[in-house]
């Protein structure tokens, strides 16, 4: 169970098997004048994949840029949208569900992959366990992923490249649905268990995030979807943060597609398998080709 939360939270903060390693997609379909483009984002991947995968080529070719949330927005607006959904219940603070554990020993782990320097497990007694798990696993994340910058994401610099442009800029969410599907959804004690695992098992996780930078690097969306699958150890969270939203989108991205020449960016899980994004778009007449 923890291996999934910690496996989607990495890319977070794949498409079916016939596809190979590759990130960028050209959408084609019978009612859309131009193409559009499909890119899978790693969240936590250094801008540096821009240049080399050559995807601004493409992403010229497009009047709109499309993302899970708005990334435009003022960060703290964005924040401020989200803090309600990572505080916890007086009755439910990390102290309570931590109970029976030995904070010295887990506070000793967490200060070494805290955010920042003197901060302490105990500073974040408020906070779903969740929230303090996104934390870690970003910071994980850096230790493999050379050259990420938190200050220059991905995902962010795709957007403000584009309002920059003067491309209009759509969102297929709103911050606060993904701090309720983040934060919300599952179980503050299995939120703690998936805590608890990560503080005592720190190699562990840093592994995993080597593996799954290691095949998005090598833009193999097969060995990502593989991996989920050799980890679905709670399949519900995997059908709330993946599938269930999958198909929230797919009720606006062929309108999207086929009225404006867009580049749709989202997380790189969410365009594989047989619910993936690409399989979904097949099934409705277009397109799909790899820009390799």
């Amino acid at each position: 169970m923890f291996k999934k939360i910690f496996f989607i939270l990495t890319l977070t903060m794949l498409v079916s098997t016939s596809v190979s390693a590759q990130l960028l997609y050209k959408i084609e379909g019978p009612n859309a004048e131009k193409p559009s483009y499909i890119f899978g984002s790693h969240h936590l991947s250094p801008i540096s994949i821009v240049e080399e995968s050559g995807v601004m080529e493409y992403f010229d070719q497009t009047d709109q840029v499309v993302g899970e949330i708005d990334l435009t927005q003022d960060p703290m607006v964005i924040s401020m949208a989200i803090q309600q959904y990572m505080t916890a219940p007086a009755d439910s603070t990390l102290s309570v569900l931590l109970k029976g554990e030995n904070l010295d020993s887990l506070n000793i782990q967490f200060e070494k992959w805290a955010p920042m320097p003197g901060m302490k497990l105990q500073m974040l007694e408020s906070l779903k366990p969740m929230v303090v798990t996104t934390m870690l696993a970003a910071k994980m994340s850096t230790e493999v992923m050379p050259g990420y910058d938190p200050s220059n994401q991905l995902d962010s610099y795709f957007f403000k490249t584009g309002a920059k442009e003067g491309k209009k800029i759509l969102a297929l969410e709103t911050p606060e649905f993904q701090g309720e599907v983040l934060f919300n959804k599952t179980p503050l004690t299995v939120q703690a268990e998936a805590l608890i695992d990560m503080l005592k098992n720190p190699e562990k996780s840093v592994e995993t995030s080597r593996h799954l930078s290691e095949a998005y690097q090598k833009r193999d969306l097969n060995a990502m979807l593989e991996m989920s699958k050799d980890e679905d150890g709670h399949p519900e969270f995997m059908k709330q943060i993946l599938f269930e939203r999958n198909s929230n989108w797919m009720e606006k991205l062929p309108a999207i597609i086929d009225e404006t020449p867009s580049f749709i960016v989202v997380g790189a899980l969410h365009l594989a398998g047989p619910e993936g994004l690409l399989q979904a778009l097949s099934d409705l007449g277009y397109t799909l080709t790899p820009v390799y």
